[in-house]
């Protein structure tokens, strides 16, 4: 249990919980911030989406088919290569 533990707390981003006032009622919503970045290649299959981070440090979260969020350094070539992809894959769906 305690290993499991360890990997998803390197893994999984840290989620952070704030509030939003609205004009009638304050309403809670959920922001993911990437705390620490994964060093390994992910594999191109599963990943679905992504969202460009840069608090606290420049990264790019992925998605992937299961919703499993994964932060990896922005400035590295498979990376790159992976939101080239996605984008691909996007634009196929929208024909």
């Amino acid at each position: 249990k305690q290993l499991y533990l360890n990997i998803l707390k390197k893994f999984i981003p840290f989620s952070f919980y704030f509030s939003l006032l609205g004009s009638a009622s304050s309403q809670s919503m959920r922001k993911f911030s990437c705390v620490t970045l994964s060093p390994k290649q992910l594999n191109f299959r599963t990943l679905v989406s992504y969202e460009r981070r840069q608090i606290p440090t420049e990264a790019i979260m992925f998605i992937t088919a299961k919703g499993i969020r994964i932060c990896v350094s922005a400035n590295q070539k498979w990376v790159q290569d992976a939101i080239k992809k996605i984008d691909e894959r996007r634009a196929a769906k929208r024909k």
